[in-house]
């Protein structure tokens, strides 16, 4: 799995999202990076992107997705958007710091780890505001997202 992030000032009502890119197959990076810039052009509101490949995710989270969005087709793939909330961020951070209290007392705990933590919070398919399988109808999402807070 791989993320990118979009540097950002925040305000104060602003709110700023995940895209996850889950694909059926190994995407390549052109497509993502093609597919990430087209997402964060669209709009001013995406803060990261993540790309996984289906058969590499928690099964449970995937069941989690067709249970709540029955139209979108698992053999494609698919564009999830979720809020980042960077509360649920720390506490998860917290949490693998408290599972790993000597490790983190000696500052030995991996960056992978981190970022692994990150990405269970902002992938978390139980939260997932949006998900469909076509890049305009995600784009279209987030301007009118973007729209909202603007206001």
């Amino acid at each position: 799995m791989f993320g990118r992030k979009k540097s950002q000032a925040e305000g104060p009502d602003k709110s700023y999202f995940n895209v996850g890119i889950i694909s059926v197959n190994e995407l390549n990076d052109d497509q993502y990076e093609t597919w990430s810039d087209e997402l964060m052009d669209a709009a001013d509101n995406v803060g990261s992107t993540s790309s996984l490949i289906q058969a590499s995710w928690d099964e449970k989270q995937l069941k989690i997705l067709i249970n709540r969005f029955p139209e979108v087709e698992m053999n494609k793939t698919i564009f999830m958007i979720n809020e980042i909330i960077h509360e649920e961020i720390e506490k998860e951070i917290k949490q693998l710091e408290q599972q790993h209290k000597w490790k983190k007392f000696f500052n030995t705990i991996p960056l992978t780890d981190y970022i692994d933590a990150e990405d269970r919070v902002v992938m978390d398919a139980s939260r997932t505001l949006f998900c469909t399988n076509d890049l305009q109808e995600s784009a279209r999402f987030l301007k009118e997202q973007a729209r909202k807070t603007d206001i």
